[in-house]
């Protein structure tokens, strides 16, 4: 055991843990910024000029910051021997059951390098599955993502 490394559980050779992983601070922060600068937008819209179509606009634009801020904080992707899952804790109080992706669905894995500044960002910022029915399930802004990454790695490498 290395120090700030916790013990591994159960036997030397076991598959690892599932492990849960959440949207990165910084999407959840500006998505929650988002959110807040279209409503302060749509009640000074509101106050100031009256029911307009400027308003309605920024009514519906608020609505989906909203939607959009509510999901990020309440989405969970868990990585284990069987395969990914996502869920979404809002959803489910609304009856959206979670969706498995078995790791024998997945046919390949792309890796997206941004651009910044005219140049690819050495390392992977989403990573693209797709599946033996075409679809394709996308993982980003997670926290941990070199993580993710490296999971998704072992257990799709036969497969590459």
């Amino acid at each position: 055991m290395s120090p700030g490394q916790p013990a591994a559980a159960g036997p030397p050779d076991s598959p690892p843990p599932a492990r849960t992983f959440h949207r990165a601070a910084g999407a959840r922060v500006v998505s929650a910024a988002c959110a807040l600068l279209f409503v302060a937008g749509t009640i000074s819209v509101g106050v100031t000029s009256g029911v307009t179509p400027g308003l309605l606009v920024l009514a519906g634009l608020s609505l989906l910051c909203l939607a959009n801020a509510a999901g990020a904080w309440a989405d969970r992707y868990t990585l284990d021997e069987a395969g990914i899952e996502y869920r979404n804790l809002l959803l489910a109080r609304l009856g959206a059951r979670p969706r498995l992706v078995p790791w024998k669905d997945v046919v390949q894995v792309h890796e997206h390098r941004a651009l910044r500044f005219g140049r690819l960002e050495p390392g992977a910022s989403a990573l693209f599955l797709v599946l033996r029915s075409g679809r394709r399930v996308v993982l980003d802004s997670l926290a941990d993502f070199e993580d993710v990454q490296s999971a998704v790695r072992r257990h799709c490498a036969s497969r590459q």
